[in-house]
């Protein structure tokens, strides 16, 4: 402990040259710094990482409000595409066995994407280099990555529920009945995910 408060203290030249000295990466030893603490990475020691996925459709210059309905197809096809582009065969066969859109809200166009622990890095850089989606532009953020199934269902309705009352808001008084039992099926489709 009395060398992480010494760290505390240094300024960059010094944590530069002690952590050349001790021959850890840089970047880690400065992190050790700003934390005050080693950093600890903070996942379940499961066999799977749930994404909770956020996507967002390039509409303009389309004349349309809403060109694509997201599916788990569509979005499985993307990510398996992506993979292969940038990881190659091995790297797409690799994820394969693990890969799964477990959920989409083609209203939020909020998704759930199971995959292995150890492929999840390489799934996540490939969503990231999504760039369309049946030549619709589009672009994916992430907004949870969890090791549990009930993490990541806690995550996928505490934003999905923000969504709604925000739609709810916009919309007013036009609000349809089909929309709110839409919602309402897509709070279960999460809950019911596997437990």
């Amino acid at each position: 402990m009395g060398e992480i408060h010494a760290l505390r203290n240094m300024d960059d030249d010094e944590v530069f040259a002690y952590a050349k000295r001790i021959a850890a990466p840089y970047n880690l030893v400065m992190q050790t710094k700003q934390l005050g603490r080693l950093p600890v990475v903070q996942f379940a020691a499961g066999g799977n990482r749930y994404m909770v996925m956020e996507a967002f459709i390039d509409t303009a210059g389309k004349g349309q409000s809403d060109p694509l309905i997201l599916t788990q197809l569509n979005i499985t096809k993307a990510i398996r595409d992506s993979i292969q582009i940038n990881f190659g065969e091995c790297g797409l066969a690799a994820c394969l066995g693990s890969l799964q859109v477990k959920y989409v809200n083609p209203i939020t166009k909020l998704c759930v994407i199971r995959v292995s622990r150890e492929d999840h890095q390489k799934v996540w850089a490939a969503i990231t280099m999504v760039r369309s989606i049946g030549k619709i532009p589009v672009s994916f953020n992430l907004r949870d990555v969890s090791g549990s199934i009930r993490a990541c269902k806690k995550a996928a309705l505490e934003c999905e529920e923000a969504k709604f009352e925000y739609y709810k808001l916009a919309a007013g008084d036009r609000i349809t009945p089909k929309f709110v039992e839409t919602m309402e099926s897509c709070f279960n489709k999460i809950k019911g995910l596997e437990s």
